[in-house]
């Protein structure tokens, strides 16, 4: 990646606050947010493209920070400079940057840079993950990453807020070819409701279909121990941030498997987690982790620990799910070479922000599983997006 773009652009655009009852209470109860595409093009007019949208409130970022801060790192030419440097280092390494200060402005950076060289090499940005950095199963001795293929299965969200549709939805889930399902948990009252529904949707699909629960952080260290002892009798595949940051080292020896997803967020946090025995699972979000190079980083420091990932998503629009497509593909591409085995089921399921673009294509999606879709980069077209944008970047 030596020539230095023509130009760098930022486009907004329109698209949902989220969708079910964890993403409406992080998104601070609006029905929509504002998203950032980054555009990046070289001077043979070849362009990559990254997204920063990320839910409001979630992570401790705005839609509109993000957007200042691609615009104040545009401005001071850091796209220039990027692109004239080789990616020959993982993470990715920005120096003394304004993107420090935002992980979707950088997760929208790294995105277009991989879907620029994509672009220029041909490749899909699995290949070029897999390339750069292993996720090795317990070892670390070199790069593993081959040719873009397989599939990785699909996870879907089920809501608690109602036992009947909770059934029916698990059960039409069942009918599409999903085999895991997840659901988010309440707190207080709220938990003995959602025991109650979970045992009815257990009842429904039986025990072929896998159950993933998130507690999004909300309960106390004794709460979940009492809790996690609960929902021992449901087997869940793990739960998901039964309690926040470093209080989840603390639950070592629960009575279900345990992951952490937000708590990654804080890099020392972080540290001591993929040292502990306390979860098994690590959830990678591109976005607020900083970008699909950071989260290859952690799934291959996971898997040396012993630890598997699952990818999933923040609700952005189809360039940062697509990106987030190929970086499944690639961990399940390297967990398949090194252990024969299958990767876990990924969070990467349409969801409403895609439904508010279903005319704009995500290559990799099917019903129940992501296939690599043998595209240059990541394979999103955002040309629909940018039509209804205003061609001059305006909403």
């Amino acid at each position: 990646m030596s020539r230095r773009p023509l130009r760098a652009r930022i486009v907004r655009f329109l698209l949902p606050a989220g969708t079910g009852r964890g993403a409406a209470e992080k998104g601070g109860g609006s029905a929509v947010r504002i998203g950032t595409l980054l555009e990046l093009r070289d001077a043979d007019g070849r362009w990559g493209w990254g997204e920063a949208s990320p839910l409001p409130g979630y992570a401790g970022e705005t839609p509109e920070h993000a957007a200042a801060v691609l615009l104040n790192w545009l401005a001071d030419g850091g796209s220039a400079g990027t692109i004239a440097a080789e990616i020959d280092s993982w993470p990715l390494d920005f120096g003394d940057s304004s993107l420090a200060s935002s992980p979707a402005a950088r997760a929208a950076v790294v995105c277009a840079l991989l879907d620029l060289a994509g672009r220029r090499t041909g490749a899909p940005i699995q290949e070029l993950l897999g390339a750069q950095s292993p996720v090795v199963q317990g070892s670390s001795d070199g790069p593993t990453g081959g040719p873009a293929g397989g599939s990785v299965r699909l996870n879907a969200l089920v809501s608690l807020n109602d036992l009947d549709m909770a059934v029916e939805s698990a059960i039409e889930a069942g009918r599409r070819g999903i085999r895991t399902i997840k659901a988010k948990l309440g707190a207080g009252d709220r938990f003995d409701t959602d025991l109650e529904i979970l045992r009815a949707v257990r009842d429904a699909v039986g025990p072929s279909i896998a159950i993933r629960l998130d507690a999004n952080g909300l309960w106390s260290v004794p709460e979940a121990r009492r809790n996690l002892d609960r929902l021992a009798e449901l087997e869940p595949e793990y739960v998901e941030e039964p309690v926040s940051g470093g209080d989840l080292v603390d639950l070592v020896g629960a009575a279900v498997p345990l992951a952490a997803d937000e708590s990654l967020h804080d890099r020392d946090v972080a540290d001591r987690l993929l040292d502990s025995d306390a979860v098994s699972v690590v959830v990678l979000k591109p976005s607020p982790l900083g970008g699909l190079d950071k989260c290859m980083d952690l799934a291959g420091r996971a898997a040396s620990s012993g630890k598997r990932s699952v990818v999933t998503h923040s609700f952005e629009g189809p360039v940062g799910h697509g990106a987030a497509c190929e970086l499944a593909l690639a961990i399940a591409a390297s967990h398949a070479e090194l252990s024969g085995g299958e990767s876990m089921t990924c969070g990467l399921d349409r969801h409403a922000a895609l439904e508010a673009w279903s005319d704009v294509a995500v290559p990799q999606l099917r019903d129940s599983s992501l296939v690599s879709a043998f595209v240059s980069g990541h394979g999103v077209d955002p040309t629909l997006l940018l039509e209804r944008s205003g061609a001059d970047g305006s909403i």
